[in-house]
Parts: C-alpha cells; sequence; structure tokens
C-alpha cells in the first residue's frame, strides 16, 4: 500500500488522477491517467497506468459511483475479484471516468488478486 500512499500524494503533482472507467466492450477497470475529460470525451479512449480489470466487487451500497468512493469495502471486500495491475493500458471505447476518492484508491490498494 505504501507505493500507492505515495502516489496519491503526488497526484496533483504529477497531473494524474485515479478514476474508474467503464467501456463498452468489457467492463469496468481502477488505475491511474493523465487524460483530461475534453481528451476522453474527443477519442473515446485513454491510457491507464496500474490498470486492474474490475470483475465483481463489494462495497457499501453498491453502484460503480459509490465504488469511486469509498472503494471495495465492507464483510465481503476480500470477496471482490479486481485483476492484477497491469503496468498500463489502453482503454477504448470509454463511456464512463469517474474520479476516485482518496478512501476508495486506500481501498483498492488493500485488495490482492486472487484466483477464481
Amino acid at each position: 500500500m505504501g507505493i500507492m500512499m505515495a502516489q496519491m500524494a503526488n497526484k496533483k503533482k504529477n497531473g494524474k488522477r485515479f478514476v474508474i472507467v467503464g467501456n463498452e466492450k468489457y467492463g469496468l477497470y481502477f488505475g491511474e491517467t493523465s487524460a483530461t475529460d475534453a481528451e476522453v470525451a474527443k477519442t473515446h479512449s485513454l491510457r491507464l497506468d496500474s490498470c486492474r480489470h474490475i470483475c465483481r466487487w463489494y462495497g457499501k451500497t453498491g453502484g460503480i459511483t459509490s465504488l469511486a468512493a469509498f472503494g471495495p469495502c465492507g464483510s465481503q471486500a476480500g470477496e471482490s475479484r479486481i485483476g492484477a495491475p497491469a503496468p498500463s493500458q489502453l482503454l477504448t471505447g470509454v463511456v464512463n471516468v469517474i474520479d476516485c476518492s482518496d478512501e476508495a484508491v486506500a481501498a483498492f490498494a488493500k485488495v490482492q488478486a486472487r484466483d477464481a
């Protein structure tokens, strides 16, 4: 978790932000991007660093915005299925980009990728 916390501290300094991204073909992703909203709106794509695929999650209230606000949490958070981070991924067909709270970023850092 130390690396991700350091990245959070540098969020404004390096122009990157942690986001949840929804695309038309394959679902939800969590990671860090420097793409602006205007760039994503124009190209419907973005590059996501430390990209993790979100297959299934458990949280406080359900829904994508709650995931961005709180991250995977609660008594079943450990049962969430979130992939290991890939160094970088180009996501196309982007339809949603939701900024994550610091609480959500910290929660994602606690969830380890696991086998199905």
